[in-house]
Parts: C-alpha cells; sequence; structure tokens
C-alpha cells in the first residue's frame, strides 16, 4: 500500500494532532533539561580537576569529596619528584574558608537592620585554592600568568564567575573594578590583585587563588607541610601505570583496586586522571540526592510523555475504528495495522522532537546565564533524547494496540 497512512491519520484531525505534538514536545523539554542539569552536575563536578597540569595524583585516602580532600604529608610529594619518569611534581591546596563581602567605602558595618539583598560586610564559603606562583599547578596558560601575581600571602585572586552575593563592585560579577579592592578571608585581611575565570562547582558559589602561605592564612587548621594534592606531571604519559605501580610499591600501598589500602598504613593514594573524574562524578550524580533527583526527573518526564501520547493514539483509533474495521474486512492483517500505529507514534516522536531542541537550546541559555551552570546541548545529550522520545512514543502505540485489535469487520453491518 503506496499511501502514508500513518501520515494521513495524523493530519486527518489537525487539533488533536497538535495536541499530541506539544504533549510529546512538552516531555522532551523535560528530558532535555534534566539531562543538561546531569552535564552540569559532571562538568562543575571536575572543572577545577580539568584545569589542572596532572597525570597522576596524590591524594588522602579518607578523600570524601572535592571541598574535603583531607590531607597528607608533603613529603610524599619529594618521594615522587626522585623517579627518573616523573617531570615535575606540585603541591596543590584546597579547601573552604570564608569570604567576607567587601565593605565599600561609605558603607556602614552589616546589621541585622540592612537590606537582606545587600552582600556587603557578609560572610560566605568560599573554595580556597593554593599555588606556588612560580611554578603554578594550573594547564591554562592564562591562569598561569595570573597566579604569578600571588607573591605576598595577603594577595589574592578571584575566580570571575563567582556569584554576587561575594559583593562584586558592580553588583552582579568580579571585574577590574575590585581589583585592589581589600577584604577578609578566614582571620587575615588580603588584597585582590587579579581575576581569573574557572567556575566553582556545586560545593560553593565563589572560588579564591592564594599562594601556599596565603592558604595556610585563609585556612588557619592546615599546616603548610601538610597537601591536599599532589600532582605529578610525567615526561610520557604513557607510562603511567607503571609509575603508579612503582609509587604504590614505594609508599606501601597494595596492588589492587580495591579498598585494601584504607587497611594499610598507607597516608596516601595515586590515581590517575580519568579514575579521578570518574570517582568524582560518581560522587556527584550517584552519592548525593542532587544527581538522583535529575535522573528521577528523566523517568517523571518520560512517563508525562508516555501518558500523554497515549491518550492521543488510543483516542484517535477509537474515532477511526470503523476504518481500521475497513481495512481488515479488505484482508490487511493486525500486523499492518500495527506499523501503521507505529508509524504514527515515531512520526509524532519526530515532529515533537524538533521545535523542542530549539525551545530547550534557549532554556539552556537563560539557566547558564542565570545560574552561572554550565549548561551544554552535546551530540550526546541530543541523541539519548531523540532515542528516548522515539522509545517514548512507540511504548506508548504499544499500548494502544489493545484498541486496535478490537476493531472487527463484523461491526460494519
Amino acid at each position: 500500500m503506496n499511501t502514508p497512512l500513518a501520515w494521513k491519520n495524523l493530519v486527518h484531525n489537525k487539533v488533536r494532532t497538535t495536541i499530541g505534538v506539544m504533549g510529546v514536545g512538552f516531555a522532551v523539554i523535560l528530558i532535555f533539561m534534566q539531562m543538561g542539569f546531569q552535564g552540569a552536575i559532571k562538568k562543575t563536578a571536575t572543572q577545577i580537576y580539568d584545569a589542572l597540569d596532572f597525570d597522576l595524583m596524590l591524594r588522602s585516602p579518607a578523600y570524601l569529596h572535592l571541598t574535603e580532600p583531607r590531607s597528607f604529608p608533603r613529603a610524599r610529594v619529594y618521594q615522587a619528584a626522585s623517579l627518573a619518569q616523573v617531570e615535575a611534581v606540585r603541591p596543590f591546596y584546597l579547601g573552604l574558608s570564608e569570604w567576607q563581602a567587601p565593605i565599600r567605602p561609605g558603607e556602614s558595618p552589616p546589621s541585622e537592620n540592612r537590606d537582606r539583598d545587600d552582600p556587603s560586610g557578609q560572610w560566605r564559603g568560599i573554595i580556597t585554592m593554593g599555588t606556588d606562583p612560580n611554578d603554578p599547578a594550573f594547564s591554562r596558560p592564562d591562569i598561569c600568568e595570573k597566579a604569578r601575581l600571588l607573591t605576598d600571602p595577603r594577595f589574592v585572586l578571584v575566580d570571575s564567575k563567582s556569584k554576587p552575593e561575594y559583593g562584586p563592585a558592580q553588583g552582579d560579577r568580579f571585574s577590574k573594578a575590585d581589583i585592589g579592592t581589600e577584604t577578609s578571608l578566614g582571620p587575615h585581611r588580603v588584597r585582590i590583585v587579579g581575576l581569573f575565570q574557572l567556575g566553582t562547582g556545586m560545593a560553593a558559589n565563589g572560588a579564591c587563588l592564594t599562594n601556599p602561605e596565603g592558604y595556610v592564612r585563609a585556612c588557619p587548621w592546615q599546616a603548610l607541610d601538610e597537601i591536599n594534592f599532589g600532582l605529578i606531571k610525567l615526561r610520557d604519559p604513557s607510562t603511567a601505570a607503571d609509575v603508579q605501580r612503582e609509587l604504590q610499591r614505594i609508599f606501601g600501598i597494595p596492588e589492587t583496586d580495591s579498598n585494601a589500602a584504607m587497611m594499610t598504613n598507607a597516608d596516601v593514594e595515586i590515581l590517575t586522571r580519568d579514575k579521578v573524574n570518574q570517582r568524582e562524578e560518581h560522587r556527584w550524580m550517584v552519592e548525593t540526592p542532587l544527581g538522583q533527583i535529575f535522573q528521577l526527573g528523566v523517568w517523571v518526564a518520560l512517563f508525562v510523555g508516555v501518558a500523554i501520547v497515549y491518550q492521543v493514539l488510543s483516542n484517535d483509533i477509537a474515532n477511526m475504528m470503523g476504518e481500521y474495521a475497513t481495512l481488515k474486512a479488505m484482508g490487511y492483517s493486525n500486523q499492518y495495522l500495527t506499523q501503521v500505529v507505529l508509524q504514527q507514534s515515531v512520526l509524532l516522536a519526530l515532529v515533537g522532537y524538533v521545535p523542542s531542541v530549539l525551545i530547550a537550546r534557549i532554556l539552556y541559555w537563560v539557566v547558564e546565564s542565570k545560574s552561572g551552570m554550565p549548561m551544554y546541548m552535546t551530540k550526546e545529550i541530543l541523541f539519548k533524547v531523540l532515542m528516548l522520545a522515539v522509545g517514548m512514543c512507540v511504548v506508548s502505540g504499544l499500548a494502544a494496540l489493545r484498541k486496535l485489535y478490537q476493531a472487527d469487520p463484523a461491526e460494519l453491518f
């Protein structure tokens, strides 16, 4: 049969088809947003690691997540540096400190009677990083260049992506107008000497960078000879597995992927970059409620879409029961009619998908501009959502087939 029956059925009742397309589009947009949020979590979970220059990482076996990394003796860095395959090893400090939004000249100190929308003088948790200004731990040249300004423990760089609650001079984001501003970081006064752009992640809405001495001023509970990360740069990255095994031997860590290291006296673990990112993504996507909420949101969106498409297709079949019975009387099998309904389902998915992509792109841009979350519509997301949309509509079509099989040629007489 050459007549595109599935398409004819869709355009026969334009109102019902429009409702179906809107329902599919609504569900697809929900899926796009949930996956966009999931992608943002993954990106923010590892974006600081992505900016660091390392092939292997030393860190504490008691590590929890990025802003609770725990510490280990700095001497381990010097041991790792003794290997011939190692080009450089850099200690890196990272933790949470307290930032006081700068009080501008002419402003009064914070009080209970002040406007709650005014951040001036208020304290916020901030990601604080420490690196050697003469040998910065970052792979990005722009950050390394800025880090060379940290010649004094009182100097800090501020992430320009930090939220307005940290008190930028222009109100919405940190800019050159903030350079030279003095405020408090932890128990001591600091001066902003420059800006860098990185992004903060899920644990805090702001970040700053100091030198190692500045870090321990901001986080006085940690000593200078206790570091949070040891970043190992290899002469040949392909030797990472061999160097990892050699360091495990030096540090007395069993060669196993299990948690056996936790049962030894080892105060450090060695991880590849891929393993670091994998564990951090697992932490935020699986072990925290935030990632699970967005995963649940995808299933809710699919359920909504299945329900809407099922109603559209089942009503369409009920209204055209006589036509389907006629086709049966003409000799067309249930298998053919099943193909027609499933083709309708796929067409609904495709027609609803195209405008949803455009709307979702706009929503991604709005969310990123308002919240700072990195919302990227990748090819992987586009493909996954398309497959979910088609699968959602096919499931709805299969559920609606029960009505189709009830079409009886005898009903014509």
